[in-house]
């Protein structure tokens, strides 16, 4: 299979823009202008703009039709319902992959809470925590159920900065993720489950209280 280069460099620039927003270089609701993007990163025009279209469909840029783009900005009840749709759509890619999880599924999701531990900054606490989740599902082996739960989690991650509860909560975080990993390694499915309800409540309930 011949590999798209304008794809590859899309996808490399999603990755830096992302790191900008996540780590307050770019603001919620700051606009997003392709020439100034363009020389910033010194980029072309055309793998910007997929680069924008992929950031679009996480949810953590908005695009305004012929004004542009924009970095997204979510009000109280569109992160409510992230949660309540994480709250759905985690515990059931859990209890799916439960079964199948092997000792390198959660030596892997180990590691990434042992990165996060030693790590400060924003955009890489967030993509350590989707490694982290990640690894925990990955053997549900449900493709469609695991893509829409790390876009899900991508627009978490935005609610958190814009929350300032992504550097504001990682030990009660890195403490709820060990309780998780603790079930999972134990083959408890009942607490395993419980723990990842907990898990999210509390990160939603915290991102209301600091909008708030």
């Amino acid at each position: 299979m011949i590999s798209d280069p304008s794809k590859t460099q899309a996808e490399t620039i999603a990755v830096r823009i992302r790191a900008l927003i996540l780590n307050g270089a770019l603001r919620p609701g700051q606009p997003l202008r392709q020439e100034a993007l363009s020389e910033q990163l010194n980029v072309s025009r055309t793998p910007l703009r997929h680069a924008l279209q992929s950031l679009a469909e996480e949810g953590l840029v908005e695009t305004t039709g012929y004004k542009g783009a924009k970095v997204a900005e979510l009000d109280r009840g569109m992160v409510d319902d992230l949660f309540e749709m994480r709250l759905v759509l985690e515990p059931l890619a859990l209890r799916s992959a439960l079964p199948k999880v092997t000792k390198l599924d959660l030596a892997r999701a180990e590691m990434a809470l042992d990165a996060a531990d030693r790590e400060k900054e924003p955009s890489k606490l967030s993509a350590l925590n989707w490694d982290f989740h990640y690894a925990l599902y990955r053997p549900s082996n449900r493709q469609m159920l695991l893509r829409t739960i790390e876009q899900l989690n991508k627009a978490s991650a935005l609610a958190e900065v814009i929350a300032n509860s992504i550097v504001a909560r990682p030990k009660k975080s890195a403490a709820e993720h060990r309780k998780l990993l603790r079930a999972c390694q134990d083959g408890d499915e009942t607490g395993a489950i419980a723990a990842l309800r907990e898990h999210l409540q509390l990160a939603h309930q915290d991102i209301r209280t600091e909008k708030d």
